[in-house]
């Protein structure tokens, strides 16, 4: 059953995909200090300007997760970007030029790793610290 909680449920595991940024970093203190135990997750998608994804976990872990993870997503995204592809998906026309809008396709990769993982370590609430801004 899904259920949409109106409050912080205290002493509780709670999902954060975390990025390592100030908005997931700051709702992960947050967590921590209204009482829940976060419990945070990270997507490696090989984005190229991340230097080094190792260390995101270890901040996570700095600002009060529990547990932190490193869920490595590259070949789930290989995969759904070839299908993608293969059916002519996210075609986008702009300046005169075509691409593929792959950004659809990493957030549904990471929201379904990030949810495996969770349920691997028995996390069934999952936290949102995003701003909706991309």
């Amino acid at each position: 059953m899904t259920t949409i909680l109106k409050h912080l449920p205290v002493g509780q595991r709670i999902g954060i995909a975390f990025s390592g940024g100030l908005d997931t970093s700051a709702a992960l203190l947050w967590m921590r200090q209204k009482g829940a135990v976060p419990y945070a997750y990270t997507a490696n998608l090989g984005q190229p300007d991340e230097e080094d994804y190792d260390a995101i976990p270890r901040r996570a872990m700095e600002y009060g997760a529990e547990n932190a993870r490193l869920i490595d997503c590259r070949k789930q995204l290989v995969a759904e970007g070839i299908a993608a592809i293969q059916c002519g998906a996210f075609h986008n026309t702009t300046g005169g030029l075509t691409y593929f809008n792959t950004t659809p396709l990493g957030r549904a990769v990471t929201g379904t790793m990030l949810v495996a993982a969770m349920k691997e370590d028995g996390v069934n609430i999952w936290g949102d610290g995003s701003t909706y801004k991309g």
